[in-house]
């Protein structure tokens, strides 16, 4: 017995043994490291400059010279390029055996300036034909405003995205220094998911400065494919980069995705790491395919840029993003949009009987006329916000009143009973009598799934249907008070509207599902979320009490009003549907808009199109 157990005790010994020595290699650091920064040419020593090791952080000595310890899972050796200077070989993988990393900066009078400006792209999502004729517009934006640099944050994407984007938007090809942050989509197969982001494009995250702004950029951390990364060593290195930097320096962070909440503490481990106390004046993020600006209760900036090429989920309009800092950390932005010149597709000029001019754009909002008066909504991509409802005199076009809204009215107002209804794009409903534009309530749509909403509002008996379509607030028209709320997941934003049909309420659910709810109480009555009605940027239309028609993307589809089941698809392969429009039904025959043949006639009893 004692010579049994003495062998366990052995064998336990020498796994014990084993399991040390892994450990031991797996998670060794990796260096030291020492090097020297220097100028470009010259080869004066800069002192002060940060650099990193992917955890660690030290600052030159007044040589130039660093040493840092490094760290198990140390990938390159970074420099923060400091105010004036820039490279594109801000970073050195390590090597094996390879112990010193001198870096050497180009002067550089773009990022010197304490006020300054940079461009902003995201989600660009390109092929392995790279990217498109937008790159030209994108040059010009860059050769006119002569940006400190631009950046893309994130979804470049998948393999050949990653491969080809590089050669087309580069330090070289914009004439301003390019930046990348990785995203979702740019974790691809390898020995980890960002390897090949690494191998093309560097460091997925490091830091600069900017004038008085020190600009930093972290990873999205989840992808397609696993991480080779543990999730809390981005805000290890955080934490580091942030102690190293002048108390009086603005902050700007970059990322993928939204802040980790809306307090902008981050926690990690047994730590936490307020970003607040570091003068954070911005989060700039892509993901969402949405134009969007909003200021927290913290005074910080939230900003998100769609795609330059093809806009957004939410039809936002596709453009690239200039914002400007100044010395204090106050921030404006200005979108610079694509392709939206002036098209009247017309054999016969319209004549025109009166023209005003409002201080910004008008997107998914139809003008209401009654009674002599017009009432319109518009939006502010840009930063700050000049956004709101207006009231026009009919016959002379005159601004009779505005009402100023807090964020973007996207969609569309309602007027009953000389009332007009409308929510911003952050949730804020409100109601102003429809004579002169006095408040009568405001109250606010939770928008808890969502970034924001661009849905199309629908009251109903003396409800009123507001939100998003993943959370849906139905208030009382007449005082405001909040009647019920719903939820719906997954879904994203887009055009669509709601539409109350007999008992239900229908709800597009972009990217999820076609849902109806109980219009009384919010409760699920029905969901489809198949691949013939889940994309919703259109808003349905009851062709009767038992049937809905919905139009998206390449279908036409009739829904059973009764159990969501789809009761007849057509499908045409030319024809996009992705509109942000509500078919019309008369005489058997619906009018259909597209986003490329113009309008097209669909017979309802044959179950097919008869003209475009």
């Amino acid at each position: 017995m004692k010579k049994v157990i003495k062998i366990i005790v052995i064998v336990i010994l020498a796994l014990a043994i084993i399991a040390g020595i892994v450990l031991f290699f797996i998670f060794k650091s990796k260096g030291p490291f020492t090097g020297k920064v220097m100028e470009n040419g010259s080869n004066m020593p800069l002192s002060g400059v940060m650099v990193t090791d992917g955890r660690n952080v030290v600052k030159t000595d007044s040589d130039g010279n660093f040493k840092l310890n490094g760290y198990y899972n140390s990938h390159f050796v970074t420099v923060t390029l400091p105010s004036g200077y820039s490279s594109d070989d801000f970073y050195i993988p390590v090597e094996n055996g390879k112990d010193s990393y001198d870096f050497y900066l180009e002067k550089d009078e773009r990022t010197k300036s304490e006020s300054h400006s940079f461009i902003q792209i995201s989600d660009t999502e390109v092929s392995k034909d790279g990217v498109g004729d937008w790159k030209d517009y994108l040059k010009e934006m860059a050769d006119t405003e002569k940006p400190a640099f631009l950046i893309h944050t994130g979804d470049i994407c998948y393999e050949d995205g990653l491969k080809t984007h590089i050669n087309g938007i580069n330090t070289e090809t914009m004439g301003t220094p390019v930046k990348y942050v990785i995203g979702n989509h740019d974790y691809v197969a390898g020995k980890y998911g960002e390897e090949l982001y690494e191998s093309i494009y560097g460091p997925v995250w490091y830091s600069f400065d900017v004038g008085n702004t020190h600009y930093v950029v972290t990873p999205f951390q989840f992808g397609d494919y696993k991480s080779g990364y543990n999730k809390n060593d981005r805000w290890k290195w955080l934490k580091n980069d942030l102690e190293n930097v002048e108390p009086d320096k603005n902050v700007v962070m970059f990322n993928h995705t939204t802040a980790p909440n809306d307090d902008y503490v981050i926690e990690f481990g047994r730590e936490k790491l307020d970003l607040k106390q570091y003068n954070l004046a911005a989060w700039i993020f892509g993901h969402y395919h949405y134009n969007y600006v909003d200021v927290s209760d913290n005074g910080i900036l939230n900003i998100s840029t769609a795609r330059p090429d093809c806009g957004g989920i939410d039809q936002s309009p596709s453009g690239a993003r200039l914002i400007s800092i100044n010395k204090d950390g106050d921030i404006t932005t200005k979108m610079n949009y694509y392709k939206t010149d002036k098209i009247i597709n017309s054999d016969q000029a319209a004549v025109t009987l009166w023209e005003t001019k409002l201080n910004k754009n008008i997107l998914f909002c139809d003008p209401l006329e009654v009674d002599g008066n017009v009432y319109i909504a518009t939006i502010d991509d840009d930063y700050p916000h000049d956004c709101g409802v207006y009231c026009l005199d009919s016959l002379t076009g005159a601004i009779k009143w505005t009402y100023k809204t807090k964020n973007s009215v996207k969609n569309k107002l309602v007027l009953n009973n000389n009332k007009i209804y409308g929510q911003d794009c952050n949730g804020n409903v409100f109601c102003l009598n429809a004579e002169n534009g006095n408040v009568l309530w405001e109250s606010v749509a939770a928008l808890n799934n969502s970034l924001n909403t661009s849905s199309g509002l629908c009251l109903d008996d003396g409800i009123l249907y507001a939100g998003s379509a993943a959370d849906i607030t139905a208030f009382s028209a007449d005082s405001g008070e909040i009647k019920w709320t719903a939820t719906v997941k997954p879904a994203e934003c887009s055009a669509a509207e709601f539409i109350v049909s007999g008992n239900k309420l229908i709800v597009n659910a972009h990217w999820g599902s076609l849902t109806a709810l109980d219009k009384k109480t919010g409760k699920d009555l029905w969901k489809n979320s198949s691949a013939s009605v889940r994309f919703r940027s259109s808003t349905p239309v009851a062709v009767d009490e038992k049937t809905l028609l919905v139009a998206d993307d390449n279908l036409i589809v009739l829904v059973s009003q009764e159990n969501g089941e789809v009761l007849n698809e057509s499908k045409y392969e030319d024809y996009k549907f992705s509109v942000s429009s509500q078919p019309v039904i008369k005489d058997g025959i619906a009018y259909i808009g597209t986003a490329n043949k113009g309008i097209v006639a669909y017979n309802l009893t044959e179950k097919e199109i008869i003209w475009n």
